[in-house]
């Protein structure tokens, strides 16, 4: 046997032919090849394996005692390899697969399961996982590969994950709709600096962004009536009548009831960014390349940009560490 020399599946292809036709010439034919190639090619096989797989006959082609045993083999390889390719083709096609998609639970309560549903109608055989859990945990599943895709907030760069903005929120005011503050059809951030305010908590991405204006306006941003760790939380203590709580439009979505009202803010006019997370230098399976490309179809309804001054939360070139960036 040559170790320098590997076999080929079209050696093995030639040894199934000739055994199951048992004659070259047939063999040739449901080859697509000349009778002296399917020859060539059982010849190369036998030199690299240092074994005769063949007595050949004036009538017929008969494997060997050694062919018979390799016959086996060759078989379940090649079969393997076939089922390998259509499960291939499968994966392209979307006759099966699997997203795994993490997401921050005001994304996963809002926009994405109308989406995610429209998707599963369009593609019945691809699996969607989705996972609703806070940003760090959607960075560390990125990096880990426990989820192809993260969708959230983040404020800086990371290393090793790339992002694209899927829109941008208009940054806005949850308050009762009988307040005197609802009255005021553009309140501004002085306004709400002024009101008991039920803010995140300070592992939120969202937090400094809104800390940092109000900070700029000399407001006391350390001292918020309530701190909670989730928007909907926030909207359910503003339909209670706690306070008010600056939120992105979307996450009035979560109210209960109308008794929640929400105005966009002014001086300055605020937007930060939805993100669409996956891990750097790594192709994305052929489902979650579809879901992508049909998630950023389906977002039509992102608000147009605003008029007038506007502050964009800002991430940093590409730092390391996770703590929270001042926005611009």
């Amino acid at each position: 046997m040559n170790p320098s020399s590997p076999v080929t599946l079209r050696q093995m292809q030639a040894l199934v032919q000739v055994a199951r036709h048992g004659s070259f010439t047939q063999a040739a034919a449901a080859l697509h090849l000349t009778q002296s190639a399917t020859s060539a090619l059982i010849k190369e096989l036998e030199e690299r394996l240092g074994l005769d797989l063949l007595d050949r006959t004036t009538r017929r082609v008969v494997l060997t005692r050694g062919g018979e045993e390799f016959l086996v083999r060759a078989e379940r390889i090649l079969a393997d390899v076939a089922h390998a390719v259509a499960d291939a083709r499968d994966l392209v096609d979307l006759r099966r697969g699997q997203v795994t998609l993490a997401a921050s639970p005001m994304s996963s309560s809002t926009f994405l399961p109308g989406i995610v549903a429209a998707f599963v109608a369009e593609h019945p055989h691809v699996r969607v996982d989705l996972h609703d859990i806070l940003t760090d945990a959607i960075v560390d599943q990125v990096l880990s590969g426990a989820a192809e895709l993260g969708i959230g907030t983040f404020q800086q760069s990371i290393e090793g994950v790339e992002f694209v903005t899927l829109f941008e929120h208009r940054i806005g005011v949850a308050m009762l709709a009988g307040s005197a503050l609802a009255a005021k059809r553009a309140p501004t951030w002085a306004d709400v600096a002024g009101e008991p305010r039920i803010s995140l908590s300070r592992s939120s991405a969202f937090r400094p962004l809104v800390d940092n204006v109000l900070a700029s306006l000399g407001a006391v941003v350390d001292r918020p009536r309530f701190e909670v760790g989730y928007m909907g939380t926030a909207v359910a203590l503003v339909e209670a009548g706690l306070g008010v709580a600056v939120l992105p439009e979307r996450a009035t979505a979560l109210a209960r009831s109308s008794a929640v009202c929400w105005r966009p803010l002014v001086d300055p006019v605020v937007v930060y960014p939805s993100t669409l997370a996956k891990r750097a230098g790594r192709s994305l399976s052929p489902g979650a390349r579809t879901f992508v490309d049909f998630l950023t179809r389906h977002l039509h309804d992102a608000a147009p940009a605003p008029r007038g001054r506007r502050t964009r939360q800002k991430r940093t070139a590409a730092p390391k560490s996770r703590a929270a960036r001042n926005a611009e």
